[in-house]
């Protein structure tokens, strides 16, 4: 193998144990494949997610799976069930298993078809957890005028200048959590990451970036309580610990567990890189976290997007000038691992990234959606350096009685690129003339 190629082909282990095969993470992406309201994986996530197993991908980590039905994000994300309904939790564990064996590698419905692949490596397989907090709209599985939750009632700002209709009709104000209402996201949390042990899979990411409900107790703008889970940095992270150090005590010690975290929240008041870095020295010290995810952004600056500043944007990686800086600050005897996800598609710039010890892995979100084997194009020695990347194909505009609002473009886009996911899931090729419409005709709004 070209010597350029092979330290993207070279396997990276984990503080855990686990091996991921080589440096290329498909990243976590909307797909808005389960039900209307939150629902199982079904058939359709199982061909997506076979098809990046087939593409070469050494770590994939699930799009949104909510630890909280009521608290999803973009009304087709799939959920963990509640507790205390035995029957229902076999129905969706006997689903997860497949979803586990399709991220894998394996054949869906056949036990006997586990042999290795021809190069004996297959794809760890990572389940995002998340609750969408104050960033779940209205009506996602709840009644419209029942309020998402959020540290405290600080409400999402998309409307430019100060809060508008758009805001209050989207999303509106907050509740505040009680503490023992906290308790119970906790526990949900670990309760999500024990069943997906079950399920089979390698690990959990908890997400706690974007805005999202433990990203919101991180931030300072959000997060305006006085009790053990706000008021200074270490108790507005106390939150993420004892979620981790729960999963830890429930879960074997080679399950994986990672969290995506915001290098910076992009937005007046919110987490700037040092109380990023502050965090991410913390995960250093529990040595209990495998990796951390540096993204950033959230709904009301979405810098995971590309929507950062000049600076960033003019370089591959969104968000290297983070990743390097924490590489920075982590205790010599840590082997907690740093993946960049954001702006990557070239397998130049992911080997710089690399070969630089600016990430030990790159995350590919958008460019995978396009394209599920692009590790295999970026890997294979015919292929030049120059021909060897990602295709980045531009969304159309929204359609004109859309506001014209950052976050709404944000997500025009990426329901665009979920657009092809379902073109994948469907057993087609992808499209940059995708149709909306057939897209939208062919949500799963039953069960």
């Amino acid at each position: 193998m070209n010597s350029n190629i092979n330290i993207l082909a070279s396997e990276l282990t984990l503080p855990c144990g686990a091996v991921i095969p080589n440096r290329f993470t498909k990243a976590p992406m909307e797909e808005m494949l389960s039900t209307l309201g939150g629902g199982k994986p079904n058939d359709d996530v199982y061909r997506l997610y076979k098809a990046w197993a087939d593409g070469g991908w050494g770590l994939i980590i699930t799009g949104n799976v909510a630890v909280d039905r009521r608290y999803i994000g973009m009304f087709f994300d799939m959920v963990v069930p509640d507790a205390g309904n035995e029957k229902v939790d076999a129905e969706y564990l006997t689903e997860f298993i497949k979803y586990a064996r399709a991220t894998k590698g394996f054949d869906v419905g056949d036990a006997r078809a586990d042999s290795s692949p021809p190069d004996g490596r297959r794809p760890l397989a990572v389940v995002q957890l998340v609750h969408c907090g104050r960033q779940s709209m209205r009506g996602s599985f709840r009644f419209p005028w029942k309020p998402s939750v959020a540290p405290s009632a600080v409400p999402v700002q998309v409307s430019k200048d100060k809060p508008g209709m758009i805001d209050a009709i989207m999303f509106g104000t907050p509740h505040a959590l009680t503490f023992d209402e906290v308790q119970d996201v906790i526990q949900r949390f670990i309760r999500a990451a024990v069943f997906m042990e079950k399920a089979g899979f390698d690990g959990i990411e908890l997400h706690a970036a974007h805005g999202y409900l433990l990203s919101s107790f991180l931030s300072p703008k959000t997060n305006l309580r006085d009790d053990e889970y706000g008021g200074d940095a270490e108790r507005r992270f106390r939150i993420i610990r004892e979620i981790i150090e729960g999963i830890r005590e429930k879960v074997s010690p080679k399950f994986v567990v990672g969290i995506k975290l915001n290098s910076s929240d992009y937005i007046h008041g919110g987490q700037t890189e040092d109380d990023a870095l502050q965090n991410v020295k913390w995960l250093a010290e529990t040595n209990m976290v495998d990796f951390v995810e540096v993204s950033g952004g959230s709904y009301e600056s979405p810098a995971m997007a590309g929507n950062a500043s000049e600076r960033t944007k003019q370089r591959e990686g969104f968000f290297v000038g983070f990743a390097q800086r924490a590489h920075g600050i982590l205790p010599p005897s840590s082997q907690m691992r740093i993946l960049v996800t954001g702006g990557f598609h070239s397998r130049v710039g992911i080997r710089n990234a690399v070969e630089s010890g600016v990430a030990d892995a790159v995350g590919i979100g958008r460019p995978a959606s396009i394209e599920p084997a692009l590790p295999r194009k970026l890997l294979d020695n015919n292929i030049s350096d120059e021909d060897a990347k990602g295709e980045t194909w531009t969304p159309p505009p929204p359609p004109s009685f859309m506001p014209k609002v950052a976050a709404i473009g944000f997500g025009w886009s990426t329901m665009w690129h979920s657009a092809q996911l379902h073109l994948i899931a469907h057993g087609k090729p992808t499209d940059p003339k995708a149709s909306m419409k057939d897209f939208f005709l062919n949500l799963h709004y039953w069960k």
